[in-house]
Order: structure tokens, then sequence, then C-alpha cells
């Protein structure tokens, strides 16, 4: 698979109405917020650690919720 082929991916990955619900954009369309995938509670995208293998390059678990293991 090209590099090519993956940036397709995710720029559809983005546009699903899944990755659209868990997520809060600002009037210019910058990520602003993010809803943890383990408490359920959108929080700014300082309070998750960076993943490069994910679509928006964060974690799904908050950092709180992730060291709560």
């Amino acid at each position: 698979m090209t590099e090519e082929d993956k940036n397709k991916i995710r720029a559809y990955s983005k546009k699903t109405p899944k990755y659209l619900s868990r997520r809060k954009f600002n009037e210019e369309g910058a990520l602003v917020e993010v809803q943890c995938s383990h408490c359920k509670k959108f929080k700014s995208i300082s309070e998750f650690s960076k993943n490069k293998t994910q679509t928006d390059g964060l974690e799904t678990k908050c950092k709180v919720c992730k060291q709560a293991k």
C-alpha cells in the first residue's frame, strides 16, 4: 500500500459519522475536543497523548483513564 493510498483512507475516515460524532471543532474547522472512549466525556485535545497510528494523531483514551488501568 502506497503512502497516497494511506492518505486517501485517512481522509475518508475523517468524514465518517462515527469520527465526527466523537469530536468537536471550532469555527475554523480545527479540532478542539475529543470524546474519551473510556469515560465518554469530551475533553480538550491537550488531555490526550499522541498516537501516530490513529487517524487524528491522538490516543482514544484520555491521560487520566489511561493511567487508571
